[in-house]
């Protein structure tokens, strides 16, 4: 026998599931979206759209959640700015900066228990909010 060995090919059962779902994780999780899109939705589908990605985004180990709602009448905008003020699962939340959406997207940074609130360099890095002097 050759010094390379010949790999046995896999099991047509397992090459066609594969085959038929390639963005199937393997641990049965599925790949947590940073960014969710309100535009078309109604207030109160919107409402319950925030609170699951939030949920979504935390249980993901995210550090941000962007909201997308656009300009439009600011119904939408208003409504994910009230929700997020009120979550305890949000520590803070801005507009996107120019280049990201500007106004019509929010981003969402979460809280994950006595954390500090996070800080935005210039380049848009994340970086731990200093400790206030004593």
């Amino acid at each position: 026998m050759s010094l390379k060995r010949r790999r046995r090919p896999k099991p047509t059962s397992e090459q066609q599931a594969w085959e038929s779902n390639p963005n199937a994780s393997s641990n049965g999780y599925d790949a947590a979206e940073i960014e969710i899109d309100l535009h078309g939705m109604r207030a109160h589908e919107a409402e319950t759209a925030i609170l699951v990605h939030l949920q979504h985004c935390l249980n993901s180990r995210l550090h941000i959640a962007k909201i997308n709602h656009g300009h439009g009448t600011g119904v939408l905008k208003q409504l994910s700015r009230d929700i997020l003020t009120k979550s305890d699962l949000v520590v803070r939340h801005y507009a996107a900066p120019y280049g990201d959406g500007g106004d019509g997207v929010t981003i969402a940074e979460l809280n994950y228990g006595g954390h500090k609130a996070f800080n935005r360099r210039a380049n848009n890095e994340i970086v731990p909010k200093a400790l206030p002097r004593k």
